[in-house]
């Protein structure tokens, strides 16, 4: 996200993030990635499944990309060349990605192996947008009412989501059960 946004600043921007009311979690609000699409750039999101249900339904239409790691090694190496301060469990992640893959595929609108060296994966998630930008989109006669204030939570740790309000904890057990078979913890 931050390398699209850096490189690429004409085509690609981050939606800020806002603190959500009486809780340390932030949200994105959905006015501010219309903002960005009136732009015509395409805002970066880190979102839960539920959001881009959310997105959907509101006719936002994102592109998904999942990035498929190929191992718990392939993370822990990616997790200390991008976030080298991180504590995450690379076996945590590696579940919680297969967690993902598993129950959400249907969102995805490309899945991308983050297997192999070097920026290819870079390379491809910049194909996928240029693909999916110059394809039409199929879309209701009737528009869905939106308040601009509505909200899509970021991916931070969970925490307890008022009704309304979309859970954006990456990890995939954000909706799902939080245990992964041999987990200690």
């Amino acid at each position: 996200v931050q390398k699209l946004s850096r490189e690429l600043p004409e085509l690609f921007e981050i939606a800020p993030s806002v603190p959500r009311d009486g809780t340390s979690s932030k949200v994105i609000k959905l006015d501010s990635v219309r903002q960005i699409a009136e732009k015509n750039k395409h805002a970066l999101l880190d979102i839960t499944p539920s959001a881009v249900e959310r997105l959907n339904y509101v006719q936002y239409y994102p592109v998904v990309v999942f990035c498929e790691p190929e191992s718990r090694q392939g993370i822990k190496a990616m997790r200390q060349w991008l976030a080298p301060d991180s504590r995450k469990s690379s076996r945590r992640l590696y579940a919680q990605a297969n967690k993902m893959k598993k129950y959400c595929s249907h969102l995805f609108t490309a899945t991308i192996s983050l297997s192999g060296s070097g920026n290819a994966w870079y390379e491809q998630i910049q194909d996928i947008v240029r693909t999916q930008q110059s394809q039409p989109v199929w879309t209701t006669a009737e528009q869905v009412d939106v308040a601009t204030e509505d909200s899509l939570d970021l991916l931070n740790p969970p925490s307890r989501v008022p009704s309304g309000y979309l859970t954006c904890d990456s990890r995939a057990n954000s909706d799902y059960d939080d245990t992964t078979d041999g987990e200690a913890g």
